[in-house]
């Protein structure tokens, strides 16, 4: 019997998904587990696996299209089904693309147009990548050939096409102007970050961490041949899960009835991704042992890398740490991430000449600085909270 594939839910209040691209064509068999389509949400990225195993068939839906939740997208057949048996899955609601509606797919499938055919209403059927690459190329689609599904053009068939229509090199005065289309996850980005600022009037406070002690007991677990060992982040988000005991009114969230005190502490660590920021949470991260830290941090950054999160990875953090030191950064300011009310920001790590006991000397100093929304907390609590994160910091384990 043939298995729905449908738009998954990947989180509470989703109502809608973009499929990036499908992994399988339509015709070719799947194994179920295996990678089947890549879907972006308002948050992440994912790759969502076939959900059984047979011939991919009676796909409706192409890369781009942005699709209701629930809809069927296409059928996967049991071994000795036939696709002329089935009909094509008719969506519950039409498939949004660029905010605008397409027509249903027919009941019946259609036969397949020759390859030249090019779709009624003069509307250019391409895929995501032969859009992007012509733009890159200055190529004009429409004078190519596809050779995709109802003669949609392909990546390949614009780059066969680029030695042939490459433009002439322009003058010294004229300019080059386009326009990227904003991601799902870039879009909400920048709406919650524009929320942010415009919500919660933002204070920050900067210090600097002497992190010899936190180098020192690294390079030790090195020497020692030790196989897992916390980064330098793994010993800031440790430090600030622990001082958060003590500092309830940072890890709280501004509410019309008043201020909401979070009973657990739910540690976000921003991750930068190519198409946007994600955010996976550690949750319960008092609870957790710095090296107990390390391997959930470490887990939650390989799957936002490799697009496999899932909305309980990334739901519910009550304060966040960015650090960008990796990158070479000194220090920043970061943006609170709603609806908490504060984010640490901390740069690199790195040799600095201090004053030390009346002496010049050579540490390990770092920067970091606290956004907090003034609503809740008020300059001399954040000002504490970041004394005790840098004490942690300068004497580990104390």
């Amino acid at each position: 019997m043939a298995t729905n594939v449908i738009m998954p839910a990947l989180g509470v209040a989703q109502q809608k998904g973009t499929l990036l691209n499908w992994r399988k064509t339509e015709g070719q068999s799947v194994t179920k587990g295996e990678p089947l389509m890549e879907v972006e949400t308002d948050k992440a990225t994912v790759e969502i696996e076939a959900p059984a195993s047979g011939i991919l068939a009676c796909v409706t839906a192409k890369d781009g299209d942005e699709i209701p939740v629930g809809q069927t997208i296409a059928l996967i057949l049991a071994p000795g089904e036939s696709s002329a048996a089935q009909t094509k899955p008719v969506p519950s609601a039409p498939t949004l693309k660029a905010g605008k509606a397409t027509v249903p797919a027919p009941t019946a499938k259609a036969a397949p147009a020759p390859a030249s055919a090019r779709p009624t209403a003069g509307k250019l059927l391409a895929s995501p990548a032969a859009k992007r690459i012509a733009r890159e190329k200055g190529i004009d689609l429409s004078a190519l050939k596809g050779s995709g599904p109802q003669g949609g053009i392909l990546a390949e068939d614009v780059l066969r096409a680029a030695p042939a229509q490459m433009p002439q090199p322009q003058t010294a005065t004229a300019t080059q102007e386009k326009i990227l289309p904003l991601s799902s996850m870039r879009r909400i980005v920048g709406q919650r970050m524009t929320q942010s600022k415009q919500s919660a009037p933002h204070f920050y406070i900067g210090m600097d961490i002497d992190m010899t002690a936190v180098s020192r007991a690294r390079a030790s677990w090195k020497d020692q041949g030790a196989a897992n060992i916390p980064s330098i982040n793994d010993f800031i988000l440790h430090a600030c899960a622990q001082t958060l005991k003590d500092f309830p009114s940072l890890n709280s969230t501004f509410t019309d009835q008043g201020i909401k005190l979070h009973a657990d502490i739910n540690i976000g660590m921003a991750v930068a991704l190519d198409e946007g920021l994600v955010v996976p949470v550690i949750r319960n991260a008092e609870r957790l042992g710095l090296m107990e830290l390390a391997v959930q941090s470490r887990e939650l950054a390989d799957k936002a890398q490799k697009k496999k999160l899932f909305p309980l990875d990334y739901e519910g953090g009550t304060f966040t740490v960015s650090n960008l030191g990796m990158l070479g950064v000194d220090s920043f300011i970061a943006i609170i991430n709603p609806p908490q009310c504060a984010i640490l920001a901390v740069g690199r790590a790195a040799p600095r000449v201090v004053a030390d006991d009346g002496m010049f000397a050579i540490k390990s100093m770092m920067t970091a600085t606290l956004s907090a929304d003034h609503r809740i907390v008020d300059g001399a609590i954040g000002a504490r909270f970041l004394q005790e994160v840098k004490r942690r910091l300068e004497r580990p384990g104390n």
